[in-house]
């Protein structure tokens, strides 16, 4: 099998040098040219040494920027592939048990490589993120997480030439870690505006691990891992997949990507205190206002909405009272807290009718009395102090990756200092 992948490679090489070539001659004849498609397919398929030989020994595609940067990047992400079959597979050993211990003492020695090969990027989040840097503080999280990394072998059985060799494997409490892990992504992923902060790459979420592991304190907790090798002409060999990842890591892959690891009422708290960092033209912006109470006064109307929601800013909390589970549906009883409407449009109506009852608000054209109405509505929202709560239900649905809040009318309606109760006693009281 060496020997025909070995061949494979030098053949394709040749292939790829070739047709460098023969392109170049192809070129300073104008004659029909090798399509760069079939160039990159030639050295994605293992020619890329030799492609990359042809461009600097004939001068071809070296101004092509696609070329002088793609090919070489080809070439360096099959070294590391190779590198990294050839690390986890590199050991055959005598015995089954020797093979374990070779690797797992491997994870015991912390070298980052080794251990990234057992940690996969993508199982620490759903999320569709941009791989990273392997920093200094990702190095840090893992040597971290592996710190208290035992283990024992405890059974070898061999048949033919497969064997099972099952290990004890004693780490901190992944199941404590994922969850406030996973908490740590919630807060920073649930900003309404996302800032500088937002989780991109790779290495800012093994960033918040290295949070997690230097704020807190786990327990250890002892698991056991079921490695199955087969032999061949070299030894013993360890056949790795999805399952022996988990196993070597505690569970942490499964604990992180369990949709029900962090309960409802957290992840809601969440959401509602991300509304908590919105300023007024934020408040603005997300709830859509525009001359909120259709004044269509060009003066006043932009003065209106500001000091609206800018009374919102200051006077939104909220507290949940009581959830609800059915399956995979959370029903949540929340008070939501904002100015008192009510108030402020009664305080309004008060000096409104008072206004209408003066000889001046007979005199005043159009436009005046327009300027007069929305000034005394302003005024009644600066003066107002007070807050009302607004008791509302919030649904919540699990889609097997976590749970999505549903932010409908009801929810709004209380933010905005439950405007349908205020107009219907403003309407009330002014007849």
């Amino acid at each position: 099998m060496n020997i025909i992948l070995i061949c494979y490679v030098i053949v394709s090489n040749l292939i790829g040098f070739l047709m460098m070539g023969i392109d170049k001659s192809r070129a300073k004849r104008r004659r029909y040219r090798i399509p760069e498609r079939t160039l990159f397919m030639t050295a994605i398929l293992g020619g890329s040494i030799g492609v990359l030989i042809g461009m600097h020994l004939f001068r071809h595609k070296t101004l092509h920027r696609s070329f002088v940067l793609g090919i070489p990047l080809i070439l360096v992400i099959q070294v590391i592939l190779v590198g990294s079959l050839l690390s986890l597979n590199r050991k055959h050993m005598e015995s089954p048990s020797q093979a374990v211990r070779y690797e797992l003492n491997l994870i015991r020695k912390l070298d980052e490589d080794t251990i990234q090969s057992f940690v996969s990027y993508e199982n620490l989040t759903s999320s569709q993120i941009i791989p990273g840097e392997i920093g200094p503080e990702t190095a840090e999280a893992i040597r971290l997480f592996f710190r208290d990394f035992r283990y024992k072998i405890l059974d070898e059985t061999i048949t033919d030439d497969f064997a099972t060799v099952s290990v004890s494997i004693t780490n901190l409490d992944t199941a404590a870690l994922a969850r406030d892990l996973r908490t740590k992504i919630l807060q920073q992923s649930v900003s309404i505006y996302p800032d500088s902060d937002a989780l991109t790459t790779t290495g800012d979420y093994y960033r918040l691990l290295l949070d997690a592991l230097k704020q807190n304190t786990y327990s250890r907790v002892t698991t056991t891992a079921l490695f199955h090798l087969v032999r061949d002409e070299s030894g013993w060999t360890i056949l790795a997949d999805d399952e022996l990842e988990d196993q070597l890591v505690s569970g942490f892959i499964t604990n992180i990507s369990d949709p029900y690891l962090i309960p409802a009422s957290t992840v809601l708290e969440a959401y509602l205190e991300a509304f908590d960092a919105l300023d007024g033209p934020q408040w603005k912006e997300y709830l859509g206002i525009d001359d909120v109470f259709a004044t269509y006064n060009t003066k006043y109307a932009p003065l209106i909405d500001e000091e609206y929601t800018n009374q919102i800013a200051s006077c939104y909390s909220f507290k949940i009272l009581k959830c609800r589970r059915e399956d995979s549906v959370v029903l949540a009883d929340v008070r939501i807290t904002s100015l008192d409407l009510s108030h402020v449009l009664s305080s309004y109506r008060d000096t409104l009718l008072d206004y209408a009852s003066t000889l001046q608000s007979v005199k005043d054209d159009q436009m005046a009395a327009s300027n007069e109405i929305s000034r005394l509505l302003l005024e009644a929202l600066q003066k107002n102090r007070k807050t009302a709560s607004t008791d509302i239900t919030l649904t919540m649905t699990n889609d097997g990756s976590t749970w999505n809040v549903s932010f409908g009318e009801e929810f709004t309606n209380a933010l905005m200092g439950n405007t349908s109760d205020a107009i219907s006693s403003f309407t009330a009281g002014k007849n």
